[in-house]
């Protein structure tokens, strides 16, 4: 995770520029892509030994595990290839997504329509209803998943991704929200 800071002066007032980048390592993403292809490999060497092998039956399903393992490996694959950058500048949390090719911009909130920033667990009831929501993280091992509802054009809306506590405490001092981070030891 990259982290960059700088608070600049226009007209007096100070404006805060912070902003991180996130991307998902690959290690791990070569863990699971061989660890997936060893469980099916196994599933498919079982249905071979059972008498279902030479008939129709038998060779739909290691179709259907070759085709499993095939759609995880490109899933995984297409995950390290894309990266989110996490921005706060003047009074914007910005998004965006970073591939090889150009950086396309997500989402652009003000921070006084945030209603709340924040862990699912102390997320207030009112705003459990709301299943749908989108994701702007890359699911990076030890990282902690945050929440963001904000209000857009009357319609409330939820995001998930994934900054630093660094990040979310810039947003609340900035913004001044009502919502506080708390914090588990």
């Amino acid at each position: 995770m990259v982290i960059n800071t700088r608070s600049i002066w226009i007209m007096g007032e100070i404006i805060m520029m912070h902003k991180e980048i996130v991307e998902k390592k690959r290690v791990p993403v070569i863990y699971t892509v061989l660890f997936s292809i060893t469980i099916l490999l196994y599933l498919s060497e079982a249905v071979e030994r059972t008498k279902y092998n030479q008939q129709l039956l038998g060779y739909l399903l290691n179709s259907i595990l070759v085709l499993i393992a095939v759609y995880l490996t490109i899933r995984e694959i297409r995950s390290c290839c894309i990266a989110y950058k996490y921005s706060v500048i003047a009074d914007k949390l910005i998004i965006n997504s970073i591939t090889s090719k150009n950086e396309k911009n997500l989402e652009s909130i003000k921070i006084s329509n945030i209603l709340y920033i924040g862990d699912k667990e102390n997320m207030p009831k009112e705003y459990n209803g709301i299943f749908r929501h989108k994701s702007y993280s890359c699911n990076v091992l030890g990282e902690k998943n945050y929440y963001c509802i904000y209000k857009n054009n009357n319609i409330i809306r939820k995001i998930k991704f994934q900054p630093s506590e660094r990040f979310i405490d810039k947003i609340l001092k900035c913004g001044n929200l009502k919502c506080s981070l708390i914090r588990k030891s």
